[in-house]
């Protein structure tokens, strides 16, 4: 009887909230159809660009964004010379110390005539999204959610992923930050502390690329794809009302407030901008190359329409086509069978493999490291060069401390490969099932041996016996084809057959994970 009895409470909640409207979002919220502004030579910098990309025809220019610290400044520092257009796409945009700075930059841009268009997905959308959606009350600020959750009360959303999950769990996985079309960040960073060497306890790894040109057109117009599409819903829908102008001037003057008490964007970022406008007004950008935009389309979050991808195919042409070398980061790896079997193709034919990914310690998702590893043994014994990223790695050779606030772990977040030191691919795609068949995701391949050696140096760095462990086999005898780990520790090699820095819990669950039925296609 009691158990009836509650089942029938909650019955009754579920059905008040259909009736009062309180479970999903409006649909009356106008949602115009717009593009990005032309890249054009009348901002500063279109001039500045205008001669260097002339020199170069059918060329872009990049540079590397390899550390957290600057990559958080650069993007202020981007904001805050624009002119005309801010083109802004995320998978995840915090509501902390990173994402305060950056809403409070994006608002000032507005505040001076720049167009903002900020299009964020709403799987992480929860503490921000009053706040966000009051702020587009400015006349000068759009935001929109990609594929939202029809129900708008969070302790419910569990019984959406029941009835929908093959729409919900479908995510735009996107990376870009697009400055006046001229420029763009494109990665696999998120906004939030822990991408940005901010966060208290651990911090992403992560490598990114700065590119000017053709390159951000071309980011700009796949911005606009998703911009438009029919699963962009305007903020403002989650709310009872349209906010007006002087209740978003209420809110942008907190969030200003609040990102003024950011000490480390205070204390870091003069430099920074100065750095970034000798970067983009002289066009110092140390790479040129001719690069492609590969992006899923939008339509790829509608099952039933499988759309297909263009970024497995892809990846899967230039590890077969290598003639000597590639080279692999990626975050959250689970290859599947056919790219397994072509990874060790690849490697018994000669060509170096160099892999690396997560190790069970250093993993923020435990069940994605689990799938993984029912395929180690096999890349190592093919003769993969397979390596997992130490939870202390030390920091690169070389990094600037931008931060006096550092945190104690690390992360692996990168999804960068290398082919033959000339090619380069940089971008959100993971070598897994859910960056192929059901996330959208994009990546910038561009060819440039100089781009391409600068982003092998960070590899082999990434690589090194004090950042990664190195995966082998034992040689025949008692423990023919055991797996172990070997790396250093305070300069002495270490040597381990069991999951390095791992606790008997994590090793517990993820092996416990290992013998469930399908659980990789769902990673």
């Amino acid at each position: 009887m009691p158990n009836r009895l509650s089942f029938a409470r909650l019955a009754g909640v579920l059905a008040l909230c259909a009736l009062s409207g309180c479970a999903t979002y409006r649909l009356d919220v106008p949602r115009p159809t717009s593009y990005a502004v032309p890249a054009t030579a009348d901002t500063a910098i279109g001039r500045a660009l205008a001669p260097a990309l002339a020199e170069h025809p059918g060329q872009s220019a990049f540079t590397l964004l390899q550390y957290g610290g600057l990559a958080f400044l650069a993007r202020a520092a981007l904001a805050d010379l624009a002119e005309r257009s801010l083109d802004v796409q995320y998978y995840i945009y915090e509501d902390d110390a990173s994402g305060l700075v950056l809403a409070d930059r994006l608002l000032a841009a507005a505040r001076r005539g720049v167009r903002v268009r900020l299009l964020v997905d709403d799987n992480n959308l929860v503490r921000s999204e009053d706040r966000l959606a009051t702020l587009a009350g400015h006349k000068n600020l759009e935001i929109r959610v990609f594929n939202p959750y029809r129900n708008r009360v969070r302790w419910m959303r569990p019984l959406e992923m029941l009835t929908s999950f093959g729409r919900v769990q479908r995510r735009m996985h996107n990376k870009i930050f697009a400055v006046d079309s001229q420029l763009a960040v494109i990665g696999g960073r998120n906004i939030g502390d822990n991408y940005f060497d901010l966060h208290r306890s651990v911090n992403f790894s992560d490598v990114e690329l700065l590119g000017a040109g053709p390159i951000a057109r071309a980011a700009v117009a796949s911005f606009d794809d998703y911009w438009n599409s029919p699963w962009a819903v305007p903020i403002e829908a989650f709310l009872d009302r349209t906010p007006t102008e002087a209740e978003a001037d209420a809110v942008a003057a907190v969030v200003a407030q609040q990102a003024a008490a950011v000490e480390e964007f205070r204390d870091s970022y003069a430099p920074v901008l100065e750095q970034v406008r000798e970067l983009v007004y002289g066009a110092e950008f140390g790479y040129w190359g001719e690069a492609e935009l590969l992006a899923d389309p939008p339509e790829k979050i509608d099952e039933s329409r499988r759309a297909a991808s263009p970024l497995l195919g892809r990846a899967y042409a230039l590890w077969q086509g290598a003639a000597h070398e590639v080279l692999v980061e990626s975050a959250y790896l689970v290859p599947l069978r056919k790219g397994a079997d072509l990874m060790a193709e690849r490697a018994r034919a000669g060509v170096r493999v160099v892999v690396l990914t997560n190790s069970l310690a250093s993993t923020d998702v435990l069940a994605v490291h689990a799938a993984y590893a029912k395929r180690r043994r096999e890349l190592v014994a093919a003769g993969v060069e397979l390596y997992e990223f130490q939870a202390d790695a030390r920091r690169r050779a070389g990094e600037r401390r931008i931060f006096r606030r550092m945190a104690g772990g690390s992360s692996l977040h990168s999804k960068v490969m290398v082919i033959d030191r000339e090619l380069t691919w940089v971008g959100s795609f993971n070598i897994d099932p859910r960056s192929a068949l059901i996330n959208t995701e994009l990546a910038v391949v561009v060819r440039s041996r100089s781009l391409a050696e600068a982003t092998a140096r960070i590899v082999e760095a990434d690589i090194a016996p004090d950042r990664a462990w190195r995966l082998s086999l034992e040689p025949p005898g008692k423990r023919a084809g055991r797996l172990f780990w070997t790396g250093e520790r305070a300069g002495a090699v270490v040597r381990l057959h069991v999951e390095p820095g791992a606790s008997v819990g994590q090793r517990v669950l993820a092996q416990m994970v290992r013998w469930l039925p399908g659980v990789d296609r769902l990673l």
